[in-house]
């Protein structure tokens, strides 16, 4: 059998791609990807030249358009490769779609021509990162086995590993199945839908749908896991497949005694290093799909049991003078957040929220801000989360502590915020970094805040200098 690369070739000779959106994941893979293939490409992407220059070192495309996005960048093309960060709303995706040019995904072009690994796709607004590092230890007892996606590793740089893989987990972001012309997977879960992406989704319904065409797909092989403790899942049914529903009251998991109980094996969740009940349900649906892959129970339980979780997701990086401090960085949803301080001491745990703005509403966290013993907010989204929580009052541009709470507040330098929030946080107590935004006002990503979050709160709990 010929490699994915000879594969691809064959099946696209002929073809010039034109790569849309050249960041830092997504483009350079599919740049790297195509010329291993042996097909020509064209990069387009709205950064300056010399911006790009950095991710262009070893590559040799055809052309590197950059700057404004036009149609004009489309001439001597046949096909477009999308970054998923990229909305199909700019003008050379337009054109290319009136012009009847394919518009691919990476996803969804390289997946379906895999032709051993059994795909499982997991998707969801909050826990696809823990659920598919789980499932990749999972599978790895009984595989070889790829996880990759939207957590990090992109799919096109392990296209020869995947090519000779038993199982492949991959991360389905919302922005990878818009529009999806072939992907399928044989095992897929949507783990829940809240607001999120509101600057590319005109409303929830919008981004729901999108959600769903990770089964749009489906043959009558595949299964579906469908959560029905989620209003917006537990009536959805794919056009082909099988159905298998999870939830937090029906098999396997027994509510009565707090267990995972898989074909009369037992595991009490006390007895899982990874505590937080928010994360109930990613154990839940990593644990049917392994039942639905027919993986024995011992291996399966043994796995969940010492699963530490991953890092920056409600993960403790220490107790400095009886405070615990918790990295939850990756929380950048309202959704998410709810679930940290839920999981959190009421009225002994201080909160640090914000980052680039999202426009997500805080409103259903007023409560749950009320029983914190204190809330500073930082960042592009920081007065407008504290308003919203009914902690500042309609006047923006105050950067003190407002008077109708002093342990509630604005700094804008998240450095600053953090040691803010030490100052106020009780001992014993919890010092919680769960933002509800992502990183991109202050750092370049979510892992970067979280590391500098616990470098910061460290020294000062402490009582060390700033550096």
């Amino acid at each position: 059998m010929a490699d994915i690369f000879s594969r691809v070739h064959q099946a696209h000779a002929g073809d010039t791609f034109l790569i849309v959106g050249f960041g830092q994941w997504t483009g350079p893979a599919a740049a790297r990807f195509l010329e291993r293939c042996g097909l020509p490409y064209v990069i387009s992407d709205r950064s300056s030249m010399d911006e790009l220059a950095p991710r262009l070192d070893g590559l040799s495309p055809l052309r590197v358009l950059a700057g404004p996005q036009t149609a004009a960048h489309l001439d001597g093309v046949t096909a477009v490769l999308l970054s998923p960060g990229v909305p199909r709303t700019i003008a050379p995706i337009r054109a290319a779609e009136q012009a009847g040019l394919p518009v691919w995904g990476d996803l969804d072009f390289l997946l379906p021509m895999l032709e051993r690994p059994c795909r499982i796709g997991v998707s969801g607004t909050d826990g696809k990162t823990t659920t598919v590092t789980l499932l990749g230890e999972i599978c790895s007892r009984f595989g070889a086995t790829v996880v990759c996606g939207n957590n990090g590793v992109p799919v096109m740089d392990m296209a020869q590993t995947l090519d000779v893989a038993d199982y492949a987990v991959v991360e389905v972001s919302s922005f990878m199945l818009e529009h999806t012309r072939r992907l399928r997977f044989d095992a897929s879960v949507i783990l829940n839908i809240a607001q999120d992406h509101v600057d590319r989704y005109e409303d929830l319904e919008a981004y729901r749908q999108a959600k769903l065409n990770i089964f749009a797909h489906a043959r009558g092989t595949d299964v579906f896991l469908r959560n029905t403790d989620d209003p917006a899942l537990r009536d959805v049914m794919p056009p082909s497949g099988r159905v298998r529903d999870f939830g937090l009251d029906r098999e396997p998991y027994d509510a009565a005694d707090d267990a995972f109980v898989l074909r009369g094996r037992r595991l009490p969740f006390s007895s899982c290093r990874l505590q937080g009940r928010q994360f109930l349900p990613d154990l839940l649906a990593a644990l049917v799909i392994a039942d639905e892959l027919g993986f024995a129970p011992e291996p399966v339980l043994e796995t969940i049991r010492d699963f530490a979780g991953v890092p920056h997701r409600f993960r403790t990086v220490g107790e400095p003078g009886g405070v615990r401090v918790i990295d939850d960085s990756k929380a950048t949803s309202v959704q998410a957040v709810a679930a940290a301080l839920d999981s959190c001491p009421i009225g002994r745990t201080v909160v640090l929220l914000g980052g680039r703005e999202k426009h997500l509403d805080f409103h259903p966290l007023a409560g749950r801000a009320a029983r914190c013993a204190g809330v500073v907010c930082y960042g592009e989204a920081g007065e407008r989360i504290l308003r919203e929580l009914g902690l500042r009052d309609a006047t923006p541009g105050m950067d003190d502590l407002i008077q109708e709470r002093a342990d509630a507040g604005y700094v804008s330098d998240f450095r600053e915020a953090v040691r803010r929030a030490c100052a106020i946080v009780p001992r014993p107590g919890c010092l919680l970094l769960s933002p509800g935004c992502t990183s991109w006002d202050q750092f370049p990503n979510y892992e970067i805040r979280g590391r500098v979050f616990a470098e910061e709160a460290f020294r000062a709990l402490a009582g060390e200098p700033p550096p």
